[in-house]
């Protein structure tokens, strides 16, 4: 019988994603093959953000994004003029962007420590508001409501759950999706890059513990 995979191991989580990569036909590509919904798309913006290596505290910024404040809540201002579904598809594609642009800042601590408290905030709102399955199963940010998300079993709870959305969504013949095997692909470079085995070991200020205590 098959052993159930440690859903708090790193390890576990980056096999899951390339496994779900792989039947998605994915070809590893450095950025996102995505199109906006509209010249004012805030993702295309991050991302481009992402490509070029601009400083990383300039997505706090970027035309659409909510207040950087203390608050919990969405990285993006809500939109009446978008269906949820591209809303949230926008706002997780954001939070994708802003962690890896976390994770490029290793010489601007202020930066990291700055997107990584913004992006904390916003993984707690969506946890309380948003449903897995709101982002027509692309699953955006997928490591980030692991690596940041708390209580730890309602991260991972969430995360499975937008795995499985996408894996139905594959598996009901919708076919395979470029786009999502890129961000699964990607999600899983990303959980490699932190050295802890434990999955959500990052600091409030920090990427990790460097004895990989959680």
């Amino acid at each position: 019988m098959p052993t159930r995979p440690d859903l708090t191991n790193r390890n576990s989580w980056v096999r899951l994603f390339e496994h779900g990569a792989k039947a998605e036909g994915s070809t590893p590509l450095e950025h996102p093959p995505q199109h906006g919904f509209d010249e004012d798309d805030p993702a295309i913006k991050a991302w481009e953000l992402v490509r070029t290596g601009t400083a990383a505290t300039r997505l706090l910024d970027l035309e659409g994004m909510s207040p950087d404040e203390a608050s919990i809540g969405p990285m993006l201002r809500p939109r009446d003029d978008l269906a949820i579904e591209v809303w949230t598809e926008c706002e997780l594609s954001v939070m994708h962007a802003a962690w890896r642009l976390a994770l490029d800042a290793e010489g601007d601590p202020e930066a990291r420590r700055r997107l990584t408290a913004r992006l904390r905030r916003a993984v707690e709102w969506h946890l309380e508001h948003t449903q897995p399955d709101n982002a027509t199963s692309r699953p955006w940010a997928i490591h980030v409501f692991l690596e940041l998300g708390h209580p730890d079993v309602e991260a991972i709870d969430y995360a499975a759950n937008m795995l499985h959305a996408a894996d139905a969504a594959r598996m009901s013949g919708g076919g395979d999706d470029r786009l999502r095997g890129w961000i699964l692909d990607d999600a899983a470079a990303a959980l490699r890059r932190i050295g802890t085995p434990r999955i959500g070991a990052v600091e409030p200020t920090g990427l990790g513990n460097d004895d990989g205590a959680r």
